[in-house]
């Protein structure tokens, strides 16, 4: 089961890597890999998920068959430029502008050709806002909350309502910070590999 998981999730990536192509020759071309694979694994005496990573490893990257293919086609893979660059800066720091800048890096990502449908997913899901709810956060999350019942000028009662643990809105404030900063470092990482095979 694991094995089939790995070779599907290889052609799946293949298939993005493809899809500025005409879908006939995607279809083809992945079909031709798939094919490669069951005759691969079919020779092999274990079939287990070493032999698997081995066979896919001589493949070699989804990006680097992708980039072949285009260029037997004769078909020029679109380079990164403002929209991407736009969406990599308004991603994190986008939400201090109202929020209207992140939901505008958010469109640009969206609609850029650049990244793969699972990049982009991972750029909406990780950075919602960017580094704004980082901001409110931090400024939000205090200590305790007191209040005192008081009665002809003397204090009867006092209670306090705590926020969550400081450990646990340390960590939430780290999360909230490295999240956004990690998905443009990743988006910028998958662009600039796509840029280096165009």
């Amino acid at each position: 089961m694991m094995v089939r998981t790995t070779v599907d999730a290889y052609l799946r990536e293949l298939e993005e890597e493809l899809r500025d192509l005409p879908p006939a020759r995607r279809r083809e071309l992945v079909e031709e890999i798939r094919d490669h694979i069951d005759s691969a694994l079919g020779e092999s005496r274990t079939g287990d998920e070493a032999e698997v990573r081995n066979v896919l490893e001589r493949l070699g990257d989804p990006a680097e068959i992708a980039g072949e293919a285009r260029e037997r086609f004769g078909i020029r893979r679109t380079k990164p430029g403002a929209r991407e660059i736009l969406a990599l800066i308004l991603l994190p720091i986008g939400g201090f502008l109202y929020v209207v800048g992140w939901v505008v890096g958010a469109i640009l990502l969206a609609s850029s050709t650049v990244w793969t449908s699972r990049e982009k997913v991972i750029g909406l899901l990780v950075v919602p806002g960017g580094l704004l709810p980082a901001a409110l956060f931090g400024l939000m999350s205090g200590g305790e909350v007191c209040s005192e019942l008081e009665m002809d000028g003397r204090v009867i009662s006092e209670s306090c309502s705590g926020g969550m643990p400081t450990w646990l809105a340390w960590v939430l404030l780290v999360v909230l910070v490295v999240g956004p900063i990690w998905t443009v470092f990743f988006l910028l990482s998958r662009m600039n590999r796509r840029a280096a095979s165009a």
